[in-house]
């Protein structure tokens, strides 16, 4: 019997109600993705299936989840940050939410929920531990976030993407933790270059540079490879950019490229990343994990620049994952100056040799089948539950 038949024989007792799921978390676009992705996929396997956000409703959130039809809930809260007045307005915010998320989770009657990571996860996932509803969490980073590391606690998986030993020291002996990879969104692998190149109006023969900020954009990149551009041309005339800016730096960007004559396609947010990622030779990035995954799953070799202040630093150790391995050259914010920037640039797309040899080191290391991966083990999860087995034979592994 297939793992897609042992859900649907899960669910006898309901009559013709489909599969329910929550998914709790979010606040940036690299946690709510994966959480995006794994739904999708489990949408292409149970059309009528029930899928429903518990969320900060900010515009990042409003974004990615807009006219995907799916349920949203905000949680109510702030993230911690340490101070006695902070303190107060955290738990007082949590235990608010938490009863609410329980008269919430009471009426959806889920399957399972998912912690995608980040404060709003928090009132839910113990909600549902609560309840007796199974929880699996996921993350993305090779340094697990606070949450994630709390709520791992009352979960019956961990799914994370980095088998590296500061991920399993963080979750500690958890015999429920399992490397599957971060689940990425349908289409983002499907793209042809040509086809590609006519979307953008660009050239499928000349180099490309994929400029990445992260959901909310990164002025700091914005800034430094829109200045450099004097110096890179000079040296290369052969390049073309595709540059996603965020909100803040479009208009600024976008005049630089014109004043420049570069030939460039700037764009606040970009939908149709599969295509741009088809189109790169190199790309120019943070390390949020899902834009990491994302760059691997296509074999794209990456300049990274990490968010300097980061809960734990965990942009540096994404980053540091990739450059070790020889996939990417790792460049604090602290030494982005355009002078060296643009001999980076140089250097890289001077060195074809070296360029191959990443892209195919970051392949090497890509999971472009996650979210199949963490829907099947999650249907295992449901059949175990459903027969008394607490997952006793899911032991450390990778997937």
């Amino acid at each position: 019997m297939s793992l897609e038949r042992n859900a649907l024989t899960y669910k006898k007792g309901r009559g013709d109600e489909s599969l329910r799921i929550v998914f709790a978390g979010g606040g940036t676009g690299g946690h709510l993705m994966a959480g995006v992705a794994t739904a999708e996929e489990i949408r292409s396997r149970f059309p009528k299936v029930g899928i429903s956000f518990f969320g900060t409703g900010n515009p990042v959130e409003r974004r990615c989840l807009q006219g995907r039809g799916f349920g949203f809930f905000s949680v109510m809260g702030t993230g911690w940050k340490g101070s006695i007045t902070n303190a107060v307005m955290f738990f007082g915010g949590f235990i608010v939410s938490l009863f609410s998320c329980l008269l919430t989770l009471k009426e959806l009657k889920p399957d399972v929920v998912f912690g995608l990571g980040g404060y709003s996860s928090l009132a839910p996932v113990i909600g549902a531990a609560v309840l007796r509803v199974p929880v699996i969490i996921l993350e993305q980073n090779v340094m697990p976030g606070k949450a994630n590391r709390l709520l791992s606690r009352f979960a019956d998986l961990v799914l994370c993407h980095w088998p590296s030993s500061s991920t399993s020291e963080c979750f500690g002996d958890i015999k429920r933790l399992h490397f599957t990879g971060t689940p990425l969104r349908k289409g983002l692998l499907d793209n042809e270059k040509a086809k590609a190149a006519a979307l953008f109006e660009l050239s499928p023969d000349r180099t490309t540079i994929l400029v990445l900020g992260g959901s909310q954009g990164a002025s700091a990149i914005n800034r430094a490879v829109t200045w450099c551009l004097p110096e890179l041309m000079e040296r290369r005339r052969d390049i073309q950019l595709i540059h996603c800016t965020g909100s803040e730096d479009y208009l600024q960007v976008k005049d630089a490229y014109e004043t420049n004559g570069v030939e460039a396609r700037v764009y606040e947010f970009l939908d149709e990343m599969g295509a741009a990622y088809s189109m790169a030779d190199l790309a120019v990035s943070r390390a949020g994990a899902t834009t990491l995954a994302e760059l691997t799953a296509r074999g794209i070799p990456a300049v990274l620049v990490p968010y300097p202040y980061g809960t734990d630093d965990h942009q540096h150790m994404n980053a540091l994952e990739l450059s070790k391995k020889g996939a990417a050259v790792l460049l604090e914010e602290r030494f982005l100056t355009p002078k060296r920037l643009s001999m980076v640039f140089s250097e890289l797309l001077g060195d074809k040799e070296r360029l191959n040899r990443m892209g195919l080191i970051s392949k090497s290391m890509g999971r472009p089948r996650a979210a199949q991966a963490v829907v099947d083990i999650t249907l295992r999860l449901l059949e175990k539950k459903k027969s008394g087995k607490i997952c006793q034979n899911l032991s450390l592994q990778t997937t």
